[in-house]
């Protein structure tokens, strides 16, 4: 899998992404305006952003970034979240991704962070 795999398949599904780099100029991908299909935190709309890779094999970083904040920041809590070094105004979420990365599955691991919140 490749970074562009990934922004091809956002884009099949119809969001719009958009490049963006945090403090120290690591590039993220950036889905605008999502908004969260179900769970939780359905109807919640956010900015979701992936760190890019750009290693061979392909390395999922261990984390996704939403702005704005959508629960408590607590990195001593079930959720695992901070601010992020996109800025802070976004959200840190700490999740391991354990699988073979395809773009669907990125993404599926993106949808089943927001699942797992609970109220």
């Amino acid at each position: 899998m490749t970074d562009v795999e990934l922004e091809e398949y956002l884009l099949s599904l119809g969001l719009r992404i958009e490049a963006e780099q945090d403090r120290s100029g690591h590039l993220y991908i950036v889905v605008r305006n999502f908004a969260i299909p179900c769970g939780p935190l359905a109807g919640r709309t956010c900015d979701v952003a992936l760190a890019r890779c750009q290693t061979i094999p392909y390395v999922v970083p261990p984390a996704i970034h939403t702005r704005p904040a959508l629960v408590r920041m607590d990195m001593t809590g079930p959720l695992k979240t901070q601010t992020s070094a996109l800025g802070p105004d976004w959200q840190y979420w700490s999740r391991r991704f354990d699988q073979v990365p395809t773009p669907r599955a990125v993404w599926t691991h993106v949808l089943t962070v927001f699942n797992q919140v609970t109220p």
